[in-house]
């Protein structure tokens, strides 16, 4: 009788206490504490989840950015009488893989991937805990309230992902010994030709213009599915991320490729956006704002479904 109120007085007071959170077990009667608050624990589950996600997917990513800027790469290298040479035939991801395997071998797959997996810790961090925040701060549980959380976390990283992607950039449309596959080389020849502006602010127009949204249909779309969808399988959470980060980055994805051919340009002399991708345009019309798609879903598909498996169940130990 007396494990009976109990049982309801503990419910009770989870269902009116943010703090701390307190969970039942009917089979064993027993209780535990978690000193965490929503908050905190999504701060350090959004951690691990982000640097094990990149982690995983990163040789995707140094194929899509290659693909992106193999062409403008091929206009400063084939020039042998001072006028620019272009391709107009778009690479494909077999046309990168070779071209990777060929100069720079193994390792061309994973240029700053050290400084991306630290730099994901942070920002899927602050993504997941912002989003937390703003969810518990939002009225309701609409999905108006979803979606502007999700926006607003995407603006906050937004000013943390543009100098961290900008090295990530550099490293992997380096030559094969322009930086050493070292980072710390690559941050000081940014600082000395860029100076610190080129570094933090180079493409952070386009960085909060290609987070903001994916950001919104990222954590929107993963939280629908998981209250909507008739599948309740462990492994659910690889599919719902897969597909929640894939319809993230469809809509942005022409975005990323003008970001990406901005920050691969070294020198303190302003980069005009209008300008490359009138150029980027000129030069490969429509499709030029796609190349790399391919590895980019593959990377999106392999990166969000390791990054919500890992989050949810780091979440569940911690609340």
């Amino acid at each position: 009788m007396k494990s009976k109120y109990l049982f309801i007085s503990l419910l009770f007071l989870q269902s009116h206490a943010w703090v701390p959170n307190v969970q039942v077990s009917q089979r064993k009667h027993s209780v535990t504490v978690s000193a965490l608050p929503t908050g905190v624990a999504s701060l350090v589950a959004g951690s691990v989840a982000g640097a094990i996600g990149v982690g995983v997917s990163y040789p995707l990513d140094t194929l899509k950015v290659k693909a992106q800027l193999m062409i403008p790469m091929e206009e400063n290298n084939l020039g042998t009488d001072g006028a620019a040479v272009y391709s107009r035939r778009v690479p494909t991801t077999y046309d990168v893989v070779v071209h990777v395997l060929k100069n720079e071998g193994i390792a061309g797959f994973f240029p700053g991937v050290k400084t991306t997996m630290m730099g994901q810790a942070i920002i899927k961090s602050v993504a997941f805990g912002v989003n937390a925040m703003a969810l518990e701060a939002l009225p309701g549980g609409s999905t108006t309230s979803l979606i502007a959380a999700a926006c607003f976390a995407g603006f906050v990283t937004s000013f943390l992902v543009a100098p961290i992607e900008r090295i990530k950039v550099m490293m992997q449309a380096q030559g094969k010994d322009l930086y050493q596959n070292n980072e710390i080389q690559c941050i000081k020849a940014v600082l000395k030709t860029d100076g610190l502006k080129g570094l933090m602010v180079r493409g952070l127009g386009l960085t909060l213009a290609r987070e903001v949204p994916s950001y919104g249909i990222y954590f929107a779309v993963y939280g629908l599915l998981k209250e909507f969808s008739p599948f309740e399988f462990a492994l659910a959470p690889l599919l719902y991320g897969a597909f929640s980060g894939c319809a993230s980055w469809v809509p942005v994805y022409p975005i990323d490729v003008v970001k990406s051919i901005v920050q691969a340009n070294e020198g303190d002399q302003t980069v005009n956006v209008w300008e490359t991708t009138e150029d980027l345009y000129k030069r490969e019309g429509i499709n030029g704002f796609w190349n790399g798609i391919t590895p980019k879903m593959l990377r999106a598909a392999v990166n969000h479904s390791v990054t919500f498996f890992t989050y949810d169940l780091i979440i569940d130990a911690l609340l």
